[in-house]
């Protein structure tokens, strides 16, 4: 089911969404807006993870104000209270399915999916810093440096091993 948000209740139901959610920004005078209305119908059953509204702007200027709506249909994506993408104009369905299914990926809504993700993520982040101290240990011998870094080096690895076992942990989640 579709959910009607206006200026009152969004931040309640959007932004404080405990699930990703999309924005329809339409209005009923709006000929592409009443040609995609029916997707949105259809997906709000089809996913029960994932929250769609509509807004009409007529009727809720300081929500269309706030985020600059200028051309509708215009669909706005949130997750975490954050807009993280958006949609402008009629398109077709297996569109905006393929948006939904990427903003789940990217913001799952089951606690198992956000912990997969935030592994991730860490593990990522910390391959990359890995990677950027190797190349610095490698200057810094060409250098002829005299303090002595072992400290740190030795931390690093300690990361790498832990990275190493939370990628373990990630595959088996």
């Amino acid at each position: 089911m579709v959910i009607e948000v206006t200026d009152k209740n969004f931040k309640e139901e959007v932004l404080e969404s405990d699930v990703p959610a999309e924005v329809d920004f339409w209005a009923p005078w709006c000929g592409p807006c009443n040609m995609v209305s029916p997707i949105y119908d259809k997906l709000s059953e089809e996913y029960e993870d994932f929250k769609f509204c509509k807004i009409n702007v007529d009727e809720n200027p300081q929500t269309s104000m706030k985020y600059q709506i200028r051309s509708i249909p215009m669909q706005m994506f949130f997750a975490n209270g954050d807009k993280v993408d958006e949609i402008l104009g009629a398109v077709p369905e297996n569109v905006i399915q393929s948006k939904v299914e990427e903003i789940l990926n990217r913001f799952p809504a089951d606690e198992n999916g956000r912990l997969k993700v935030i592994l991730g993520s860490w593990i990522d982040h910390n391959k990359n810093h890995a990677e950027k101290i190797r190349k610095w240990e490698e200057k810094a011998k060409d250098t002829g440096g005299v303090a002595d870094y072992s400290q740190i080096l030795q931390a690093v690895r300690q990361m790498e091993e832990a990275n190493e076992q939370l990628a373990k942990v990630l595959i088996e989640l």
